[in-house]
C-alpha cells in the first residue's frame, strides 16, 4: 500500500462555528479527506471522506426527503437552488465516538495527531492482504 498526504500540514478554520479541520491524502490512487468538526462543545468529532472535501467548498443543500446532497452554486429564475452533486462522501462515522476517544476544544493538536494514527490503521484493515511498504 502507498500513501502520500496531498497536504503538508492540517488546514485548520478554527475562527468559525463549526470550527473544522482537513488533510488529504492519496492511499493507492484513491484520495480520502480526513476531517475534524468541533461545534459549541466537546469533544470534537473524527470522519473520513472519501473524494476530496477541500475542492468544493462553499454552502452545502441537503433535502432529507430524496436522500440527497450538494454544493449550493447559485439560484434559478424561480428562486430555486441549482446544487453542483457532491464530488466527495463520508465513509465513516464519527471514529473518536466509536473508539470512546475525547478531545477537549484547545486539544485540535492532539487529535489531529490521533486522526492521522487511527486512519492508518483503517486503512491497513480496508486494504486487506496489501503490503506494509506504505509511504506515509
Amino acid at each position: 500500500m502507498r500513501c502520500e498526504w496531498i497536504d503538508e500540514e492540517w488546514t485548520e478554520d478554527l475562527s468559525w462555528c463549526p470550527s473544522q479541520c482537513y488533510r488529504r491524502i492519496r492511499c493507492n490512487g484513491r484520495i480520502y479527506t480526513l476531517y475534524l468538526r468541533w461545534r459549541w462543545e466537546d469533544p470534537w468529532q473524527f470522519s473520513i471522506a472519501e473524494g476530496d472535501m477541500l475542492s468544493q467548498r462553499g454552502l452545502f443543500v441537503i433535502d432529507f426527503r430524496r436522500g440527497q446532497a450538494g454544493r449550493l452554486i447559485g439560484f434559478d429564475e424561480e428562486g430555486k437552488p441549482i446544487v453542483e452533486e457532491l464530488k466527495w462522501r463520508f465513509i465513516t462515522g464519527d471514529l473518536f465516538a466509536e473508539l470512546g476517544l475525547f478531545f477537549r476544544d484547545e486539544e485540535y493538536r492532539q487529535a489531529e495527531r490521533k486522526a492521522e494514527e487511527i486512519f492508518f490503521e483503517w486503512i491497513k484493515k480496508r486494504c486487506l492482504g496489501s503490503s506494509d511498504d506504505a509511504v506515509y
